[in-house]
């Protein structure tokens, strides 16, 4: 048995890509939420260690696992990690219509800019398993086609360079103009 995660800030599109890579791969699928106790607001990740290795062990099967944390499920070996990124800008406009609170809409921006879950993944698993995915401009079949094709050794994902590509198209001032404007009514 292995486990699968698929990471990222949220409004990415973690928990569609999950299901559908888990559904084509025959695996559990499993969510960050699903795995905390009700009204848990911060989960240590050795709970969420415990907690998913139990579950997957009870399936018997592999799974795959939709977070934003990135640890490993105890007893479990970790197959990949496929870190879904969208641009900033998108990511805004997505969190927005969601309803979220501006402050968190800012501070997930912000972490998406700087590849927080990226660089989480590098540091805690290792070059060789994470992987990722730009989500901007795919729809959800093309992302499990790819994320599918990952876990094969078909494809080994892509460069997400959000500062210097917004850098390039003129938008990058604008984007930390606002996201230090949160910084300054704190």
């Amino acid at each position: 048995m292995k486990a699968y995660l698929v990471a990222g800030t949220p409004g990415v599109g973690k928990s569609t890509v999950a299901s559908g890579l888990a559904e084509r791969i025959g695996a559990l699928m499993l969510e960050l939420r699903e795995l905390a106790d009700p009204g848990e607001l911060e989960v240590h990740p050795a709970k969420l260690s415990a907690r998913a290795g139990a579950r997957i062990r009870r399936a018997g099967r592999d799974a795959v696992i939709a977070t934003h944390i990135i640890f490993k499920p105890r007893g479990i070996p970790i197959g990949a990690v496929i870190v879904l990124r969208r641009s900033p800008l998108k990511l805004l406009e997505e969190l927005r219509l969601r309803g979220y609170p501006e402050e968190k809409v800012l501070e997930n921006v912000e972490a998406e800019l700087l590849g927080v879950v990226y660089v989480d993944a590098l540091r805690k698993m290792g070059e060789g398993r994470v992987f990722q995915i730009d989500t901007t401009v795919r729809g959800v079949a093309e992302t499990v086609d790819l994320a599918y094709r990952v876990l094969r050794g078909e494809w080994g994902g892509e460069e997400v360079d959000w500062v210097s590509q917004l850098e390039r198209d003129g938008s990058l001032q604008g984007l930390l103009s606002k996201l230090s404007a949160r910084g300054a009514r704190a």
